[in-house]
């Protein structure tokens, strides 16, 4: 009979992380987003574009889960011209594009699912100028930084390993430099391609649970 006893208490505390262990999945997804690059008035790249981005993760709890998200993001640019000598003009193109690489830690409760964590940022910096219709000068770089991120998605089942995933990200990034007109001559490729600290991320996923 005490054995029997024991037998069941043991049954009843294995319970839970049995449950668990079959729960605990690897899950991969994909989001189609929009992205809203901030800007100021001495920051001449920013505005909403179409992004995407895919993500990875394991659940080490019922609540807690770690991630890898990849970010794919547009390319801002703007347009001007200017006067290099008496009679000639040039006509610039200046562009960036950003590349987030986010390590998060996932939280769930109900259909609530907090995010938080880190990226890292690859960013591609360009300056290409026409003059006379004959290229005039090219300028390119990369450059590095690091963002906190914070969101929230909704976790919706469709199917038995497939969630739809509503989701929101703010990245709030290191930059800094604004454009200022006597900074032209320092460094004009970092300043003319400048944008705003944070990026707004909002659309939907879907997740496929393993």
């Amino acid at each position: 009979m005490l054995r029997d006893a024991i037998a069941v208490l043991v049954g009843l505390i294995a319970m839970p992380a049995v449950t668990f262990a079959q729960d605990n999945r690897f899950y991969v997804g994909g989001t189609l987003t929009l992205s809203t690059q901030t800007h100021g008035e001495g920051e001449p790249l920013g505005g909403t574009k179409p992004s995407g981005g895919a993500f990875a993760g394991i659940w080490l709890s019922p609540r807690v889960a770690l991630e890898f998200e990849q970010s794919f993001t547009p390319r801002y640019s703007w347009e001007y011209s200017y006067h290099f000598s008496f009679s000639g003009i040039a006509d610039v193109i200046a562009s960036r594009r950003d590349d987030y690489y986010s390590f998060e830690l996932r939280s769930r409760a109900g259909v609530f699912e907090p995010v938080a964590g880190v990226a890292y940022i690859h960013g591609n910096i360009a300056r290409h100028a026409i003059a006379g219709g004959r290229p005039y000068f090219d300028d390119d770089a990369s450059q590095h930084a690091v963002a906190a991120v914070g969101g929230l998605d909704l976790n919706a089942r469709v199917g038995k390993h497939v969630d739809l995933i509503p989701t929101f990200r703010v990245l709030a990034a290191t930059r800094r430099g604004t454009m200022k007109s006597l900074d032209y001559l320092v460094d004009p490729l970092r300043l003319q391609t400048s944008t705003g600290a944070f990026v707004l991320r909002y659309g939907i996923g879907v997740r496929m649970n393993f």
